[in-house]
Protein backbone atom coordinates (compact mmCIF):
# COMPACT_ATOMS: atom_id res chain seq x y z
CA UNK A 1 0.00 0.00 0.00
CA UNK A 2 2.75 2.47 0.96
CA UNK A 3 4.70 1.61 -2.20
CA UNK A 4 1.64 2.34 -4.33
CA UNK A 5 1.07 5.64 -2.52
CA UNK A 6 4.68 6.79 -3.13
CA UNK A 7 4.51 5.68 -6.74
CA UNK A 8 1.37 7.75 -7.39
CA UNK A 9 2.68 10.69 -5.37
CA UNK A 10 5.90 10.65 -7.41
CA UNK A 11 3.93 10.46 -10.65
CA UNK A 12 1.71 13.40 -9.65
CA UNK A 13 4.76 15.46 -8.64
CA UNK A 14 6.46 14.64 -11.94
CA UNK A 15 3.37 15.76 -13.90
CA UNK A 16 3.15 18.98 -11.85
CA UNK A 17 6.83 19.79 -12.39
CA UNK A 18 6.57 19.05 -16.12
CA UNK A 19 3.43 21.21 -16.33
CA UNK A 20 5.14 24.09 -14.52
CA UNK A 21 8.17 23.80 -16.84
CA UNK A 22 5.98 23.86 -19.97
CA UNK A 23 3.90 26.78 -18.66
CA UNK A 24 7.09 28.69 -17.82
CA UNK A 25 8.47 28.23 -21.33
CA UNK A 26 5.15 29.18 -22.98
CA UNK A 27 4.96 32.41 -20.95
CA UNK A 28 8.44 33.78 -21.78
CA UNK A 29 7.16 36.37 -24.26
CA UNK A 30 3.92 37.72 -22.78
CA UNK A 31 2.86 41.02 -24.30
CA UNK A 32 0.91 43.92 -22.84
CA UNK A 33 -1.13 46.79 -24.22
CA UNK A 34 -0.11 50.24 -23.05
CA UNK A 35 -0.86 53.73 -24.35
CA UNK A 36 1.69 55.77 -26.25
CA UNK A 37 2.26 59.11 -24.49
CA UNK A 38 1.84 62.03 -26.88
CA UNK A 39 5.50 63.04 -26.71
CA UNK A 40 7.49 64.73 -29.48
CA UNK A 41 11.24 65.33 -29.23
CA UNK A 42 12.26 68.97 -29.19
CA UNK A 43 15.39 70.61 -30.60
CA UNK A 44 15.16 73.41 -28.04
CA UNK A 45 18.54 73.50 -26.25
CA UNK A 46 16.93 74.26 -22.88
CA UNK A 47 14.71 71.18 -23.17
CA UNK A 48 17.67 69.03 -24.26
CA UNK A 49 19.77 70.30 -21.34
CA UNK A 50 16.97 69.42 -18.93
CA UNK A 51 16.82 65.94 -20.46
CA UNK A 52 20.58 65.61 -20.09
CA UNK A 53 20.28 66.42 -16.38
CA UNK A 54 17.47 63.88 -15.96
CA UNK A 55 19.37 61.11 -17.77
CA UNK A 56 22.81 61.77 -16.28
CA UNK A 57 21.90 62.95 -12.78
CA UNK A 58 18.32 62.98 -11.50
CA UNK A 59 16.97 59.69 -12.89
CA UNK A 60 20.33 57.93 -13.04
CA UNK A 61 19.74 56.30 -16.45
CA UNK A 62 23.47 56.59 -17.16
CA UNK A 63 24.36 54.34 -14.22
CA UNK A 64 22.92 51.29 -16.01
CA UNK A 65 22.96 52.23 -19.67
CA UNK A 66 26.61 53.27 -19.85
CA UNK A 67 29.25 50.57 -20.39
CA UNK A 68 31.66 52.79 -18.41
CA UNK A 69 32.47 51.16 -15.06
CA UNK A 70 33.02 54.34 -13.01
CA UNK A 71 30.36 56.69 -14.35
CA UNK A 72 30.62 59.14 -11.45
CA UNK A 73 34.33 59.81 -12.16
CA UNK A 74 33.58 60.51 -15.82
CA UNK A 75 30.74 62.87 -14.87
CA UNK A 76 32.97 64.69 -12.33
CA UNK A 77 35.50 65.34 -15.12
CA UNK A 78 32.70 67.04 -17.09
CA UNK A 79 32.37 64.32 -19.73
CA UNK A 80 29.22 62.56 -20.88
CA UNK A 81 29.55 58.78 -20.59
CA UNK A 82 28.35 56.74 -23.53
CA UNK A 83 24.80 55.37 -23.29
CA UNK A 84 25.58 52.42 -25.58
CA UNK A 85 24.52 49.86 -22.98
CA UNK A 86 25.95 46.36 -22.68
CA UNK A 87 26.75 46.69 -18.99
CA UNK A 88 26.74 43.14 -17.63
CA UNK A 89 24.77 42.72 -14.40
CA UNK A 90 24.87 39.38 -12.57
CA UNK A 91 21.71 38.58 -10.56
CA UNK A 92 20.15 35.43 -9.08
CA UNK A 93 17.73 35.63 -12.03
CA UNK A 94 20.51 35.50 -14.62
CA UNK A 95 22.91 37.76 -16.48
CA UNK A 96 21.33 41.01 -17.61
CA UNK A 97 22.81 43.19 -20.36
CA UNK A 98 21.65 46.81 -20.37
CA UNK A 99 20.14 48.35 -23.49
CA UNK A 100 21.83 50.69 -25.96
CA UNK A 101 19.80 53.91 -25.68
CA UNK A 102 21.74 55.94 -28.22
CA UNK A 103 19.85 56.91 -31.41
CA UNK A 104 21.61 54.21 -33.48
CA UNK A 105 19.01 52.74 -35.85
CA UNK A 106 20.35 49.16 -35.87
CA UNK A 107 21.28 48.56 -32.24
CA UNK A 108 19.84 51.47 -30.25
CA UNK A 109 16.58 53.39 -30.04
CA UNK A 110 16.91 55.11 -33.43
CA UNK A 111 14.26 52.85 -34.95
CA UNK A 112 11.69 53.74 -32.28
CA UNK A 113 9.19 56.57 -32.40
CA UNK A 114 9.14 59.20 -29.65
CA UNK A 115 5.90 57.65 -28.37
CA UNK A 116 7.45 54.17 -28.23
CA UNK A 117 10.37 55.48 -26.18
CA UNK A 118 8.00 57.36 -23.87
CA UNK A 119 5.85 54.22 -23.46
CA UNK A 120 8.89 52.21 -22.31
CA UNK A 121 9.78 54.91 -19.81
CA UNK A 122 6.29 55.47 -18.42
CA UNK A 123 4.66 52.05 -18.70
CA UNK A 124 7.58 49.62 -18.92
CA UNK A 125 6.34 48.16 -22.21
CA UNK A 126 8.76 47.65 -25.11
CA UNK A 127 8.08 48.20 -28.80
CA UNK A 128 7.19 44.50 -29.18
CA UNK A 129 4.75 44.66 -26.23
CA UNK A 130 6.89 42.75 -23.73
CA UNK A 131 7.55 44.14 -20.25
CA UNK A 132 10.99 45.59 -19.52
CA UNK A 133 12.84 44.50 -16.41
CA UNK A 134 11.62 46.62 -13.47
CA UNK A 135 14.74 48.68 -12.78
CA UNK A 136 13.97 51.95 -14.54
CA UNK A 137 12.83 55.05 -12.71
CA UNK A 138 10.79 56.89 -15.31
CA UNK A 139 7.26 55.79 -14.52
CA UNK A 140 6.24 58.94 -12.74
CA UNK A 141 7.86 61.51 -15.03
CA UNK A 142 5.43 64.10 -16.29
CA UNK A 143 5.07 64.87 -20.02
CA UNK A 144 7.59 67.72 -19.87
CA UNK A 145 10.21 65.45 -18.29
CA UNK A 146 9.50 62.68 -20.80
CA UNK A 147 9.84 65.19 -23.64
CA UNK A 148 13.15 66.39 -22.22
CA UNK A 149 14.54 62.86 -21.86
CA UNK A 150 13.48 61.80 -25.37
CA UNK A 151 14.88 65.08 -26.77
CA UNK A 152 18.24 64.51 -25.10
CA UNK A 153 18.44 60.88 -26.25
CA UNK A 154 17.68 61.99 -29.80
CA UNK A 155 20.45 64.60 -29.62
CA UNK A 156 23.37 62.38 -28.61
CA UNK A 157 25.77 60.61 -30.96
CA UNK A 158 24.44 57.27 -32.25
CA UNK A 159 26.74 54.38 -31.30
CA UNK A 160 26.39 51.00 -32.96
CA UNK A 161 26.70 48.47 -30.14
CA UNK A 162 24.82 45.17 -30.39
CA UNK A 163 23.84 44.07 -26.91
CA UNK A 164 23.47 40.33 -26.18
CA UNK A 165 20.14 38.90 -25.04
CA UNK A 166 19.68 38.39 -21.31
CA UNK A 167 20.71 34.95 -20.04
CA UNK A 168 18.01 33.94 -17.56
CA UNK A 169 18.45 31.17 -14.98
CA UNK A 170 15.56 28.79 -14.24
CA UNK A 171 14.52 31.14 -11.43
CA UNK A 172 14.71 34.07 -13.87
CA UNK A 173 12.59 32.26 -16.45
CA UNK A 174 10.00 31.44 -13.78
CA UNK A 175 9.95 35.07 -12.58
CA UNK A 176 9.67 36.32 -16.16
CA UNK A 177 6.74 33.98 -16.79
CA UNK A 178 4.74 34.56 -13.61
CA UNK A 179 6.01 37.65 -11.79
CA UNK A 180 7.32 40.19 -14.33
CA UNK A 181 4.74 42.78 -15.29
CA UNK A 182 5.09 46.35 -16.52
CA UNK A 183 5.97 48.82 -13.76
CA UNK A 184 3.20 51.37 -14.01
CA UNK A 185 2.99 54.99 -12.90
CA UNK A 186 1.26 55.57 -9.58
CA UNK A 187 -2.56 55.71 -9.86
CA UNK A 188 -2.66 53.95 -13.23
CA UNK A 189 -5.09 51.24 -14.19
CA UNK A 190 -3.89 47.67 -14.85
CA UNK A 191 -2.66 46.99 -18.39
CA UNK A 192 -4.25 44.26 -20.47
CA UNK A 193 -2.13 41.18 -21.11
CA UNK A 194 -2.26 39.55 -24.54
Amino acid sequence: MARKFFKWTGLVLLVLIAGAAVATMLRQHLTYEAPYPDIKASQDLVVIERGKNLVLVTRGCVQCHSPVQNVDSVLKMGHEPSLAGNKKVETPFGTIFTTNITPDVKTGIGGMTDGEIARVLRYGVKKNGEAVLPFMQGQNMNDEELTAVVSYLRSIKPIENKVPDHEFTLLGKFARAFVLKPTLPEQTETLARN
